[in-house]
């Protein structure tokens, strides 16, 4: 198999604590995802990819979230998601003129994505940031 990382970003306001979806290339809800290249560890991939899908910038927290299988390009590929609190978000950055980018509650994720092992991990990272 094929493997990705992905990064689950999440910051908290005053009110709330919200999360980051992209669209992917079919203009689906998603959060920040890739590849990991040769000498890249999980971690710095979802941290690359959170960076130049949306412009976030962050830390890895904890152990990551879980993983699910996708099929890409004809082959199954494995991704790896963790959960980032986002410290900086750019107003401009690398994919911005391919994909929007939207902040939203948990429960505005969950009916805005279409693949239920992202709204798994929504379960486990809503749970995790509330230990924190």
């Amino acid at each position: 198999t094929i493997e990705q990382a992905c990064a689950v970003t999440f910051r908290r306001t005053a009110d709330a604590v919200e999360f980051c979806l992209i669209t992917s290339s079919a203009g689906r809800w998603k959060f920040p995802k890739g590849f990991v290249e040769e000498g890249e560890t999980f971690v710095d991939a979802a941290l690359k990819e959170a960076e130049e899908e949306a412009g976030l910038h962050g830390t890895i927290v904890g152990e990551p979230l879980g993983c699910y299988q996708i099929e890409k390009r004809g082959r199954t590929c494995t991704v790896i998601a963790f959960l980032m609190k986002v410290t900086q978000c750019d107003e401009v950055w690398q994919e911005a003129s391919k994909r929007k980018r939207r902040w939203v509650t948990a429960g505005e994720a969950r009916l805005l994505v279409s693949e239920s092992d992202i709204e798994e991990l929504l379960t486990v990272a809503t749970s995790r940031i509330s230990e924190l």
